[in-house]
This record gives C-alpha cells, structure tokens and sequence, in this order.
C-alpha cells in the first residue's frame, strides 16, 4: 500500500500544532500563577470600561469591578487591579481597602451571590482581603459619614492633582475640579 505523497506533510504539521496547542496551554497556565488569581472563571470584566455598573438601590451605592471570578463553590470574588506597586506589609492602602470592600457589598446586595473576599492585584503582588464583620461595620461608617457631608453640603475635593481631575468619573458634575 502507497501512502499519499502529502501524508507525512499533514503529519509534520498535526504534530506541531498539538506542540503549540500543548505549549500554549503551558503559557497560560504560568500566567494564571504569574497574576496571583485563584482558579475560577472569569464571569464579569470591566477592565475594558465596558462592564456593567452595580448599583445597590438600598445602599445607595455603585461600582464597577474590574473583573468577578466565580470559585468551584459559587462565590463570586471581585478582583480590583491596581497599577502601583502594593504597599510594605500584608494590608493594602486603605482607600483600596474601603474600595473593595464596597465591591464585596455590591455582590451580595445586587447580584445575590456570597463574596467571603476580594483580591487586590498590585504590579508587584495581589493582596486578598477577607470580608469580615469588622469590615463591612468600617464601610458602613464611611457611607454614613459620606451621606452625612453630602447632605450638609460639606463633601469637597481631596487633593491638589490635576490628573486625578481629569480621570474623574464625576469631572462633569464637580464645581471644584482643576482640570
């Protein structure tokens, strides 16, 4: 029996594909350890800016995470990414700290699902935050004292950066901006 002049081609090239398939699986799987995320599936991005924004009627609140991971038990996991290095120590920065720990409300009010933590990915490492009592009480007194300095017409501008002006989500409504 003659085999087809083109078979060992097509078998040359049937092996480097799976070489590649095999390689690229490789890849991703060192970068998925590289980024420090837990396994789970990505269910919600708003890396983009494209994401949905998640709006608490009841708490008065909104967000958008950057990504929602959904582990093997069903929680959802916001993970917030930062461009900075993180700061010494185990603890985040507070306002990222305060910052996912709104996400972390934000999953369990509006989209009903348990959030026991979120992740904070730095440049140079991810930090998980635990959603405790302590913690949802701290963000609880943050939203109170916000409400209370907006109602009084106290809340103002917390800095002198024009950048931070201009990346502002609220640039078009803020009589304070420098940009």
């Amino acid at each position: 029996m003659n085999l087809p002049s083109f078979l060992p081609w097509l078998l040359a090239a049937a092996s480097l594909l799976g070489l590649a398939a095999m390689a690229m699986l490789a890849l991703s799987i060192y970068l998925r350890r590289q980024s420090g995320l837990p396994k789970g599936e990505v269910v919600y991005e708003d890396a983009s800016g494209t994401g949905k924004e998640l709006f608490s009627k009841r708490m008065g609140l909104s967000g958008k995470p950057d990504y929602l991971l959904e582990d093997d038990e069903g929680n959802l996991i916001p993970v917030e990414v930062k461009s900075g290095y993180a700061p010494h120590g185990d603890q985040p920065y507070e306002s990222h700290l305060l910052q996912i720990a709104a996400y972390l409300l934000l999953v369990e009010d509006v989209l009903e699902r348990p959030a026991p933590y979120g992740l904070i990915r730095y440049r140079d490492r991810t930090l998980r935050v635990d959603y405790t009592d302590e913690l949802h009480e701290e963000l609880m007194e943050i939203i109170a004292q916000m409400r209370r300095l907006l109602t009084r017409g106290e809340a103002h501008r917390d800095h002198n950066h024009a950048q931070r002006c201009l990346r502002c989500s609220m640039a078009h409504a803020c009589d304070e901006r420098l940009a």
